[in-house]
Order: structure tokens, then sequence, then C-alpha cells
């Protein structure tokens, strides 16, 4: 995947494409990873929580806060793994999907070894590379750490 990226500089590949997994137009999923019923309720719970929280530092109970502040945590992550930017729904078992998680997780992990046997360029790559459904090596970027 990097070889690819490296090799076409300022060129997005689609997930897809560094995998191996063909073209891009492929749709194919099982739906919104939560209906509409589980984002309400999670949403509902959400309120719940920091109601909570707030009537708990109110009464002095900073236990009480604490219990509800890392339930409110728990709950607002399974959220955001279900909903995109914009509050768009992820899609489940997408191929898209699926290839964007396992190109961001192998190029991490190829970046980290190369840092740990040359750390100047690891830190380049790390700065170059921009993951997400599209992929793409900007020898000219640097991001933010």
């Amino acid at each position: 995947m990097l070889a690819l990226l490296v090799g076409s500089p300022g060129r997005e590949l689609h997930a897809l494409e560094l995998a191996g997994g063909g073209a891009p137009h492929v749709r194919e999923s099982t739906g919104p990873a939560l209906d509409q019923s589980a984002r309400l309720a999670y949403r509902a719970r959400i309120r719940e929580l920091e109601a909570e929280i707030e009537e708990a530092q109110s009464c002095n109970q900073p236990g009480r806060a604490e219990r509800a502040r890392s339930e409110l945590e728990l709950v607002a992550a399974e959220l955001s793994r279900a909903v995109g930017l914009g509050g768009r729904d992820r899609r489940s078992g997408s191929a898209a999907e699926r290839a964007r998680v396992n190109a961001q997780r192998r190029l991490t992990d190829a970046i980290r070894r190369i840092d740990r046997a040359c750390p100047a360029l690891g830190r380049h790559l790390e700065g170059a590379i921009h993951t997400g459904t599209f992929c793409c090596y900007d020898p000219t970027s640097r991001k933010r750490r």
C-alpha cells in the first residue's frame, strides 16, 4: 500500500484500490451501523447522563458524577463509531469501509516500523501520507501532530 502511494505522489487512491479489492464503485453494505431507534436511544441516554452528572455535582456526590461521566464517554464513543461526518450514518459491512479501516491500520503500522529504523523518513511519511476512503502521498504536506 505504501509503495503504491509513494509511487503516485499527489494522486488520491481509493482504499479499495490499495487493498487490491477492485473498483471503488462497489457499494454492498448490510445497512447503517445503527438504526433510527437505536440512535435515538443513545442520544436519550446521553441527555439522561448529562442531567445525572449535573444533579450529582449540585448534590456534591463526586463518585456518582464520575460513574455517570464514565458511562457517558462509553455511550458517546459507541454513537460516534456509528455516525460519520455531519451526522451521516456509517454503513456497516461495506467493502469500502473495511478497506478504509484496513488501509489506515496497515499504513500506520508500516510508518511506525519505518520510523524505528529511520526516524527522519518516518516523520516525513507520517506528515505526507493521508488516509481515509481516499489515501494520498503528498510529499509537500505536513500534518499537525
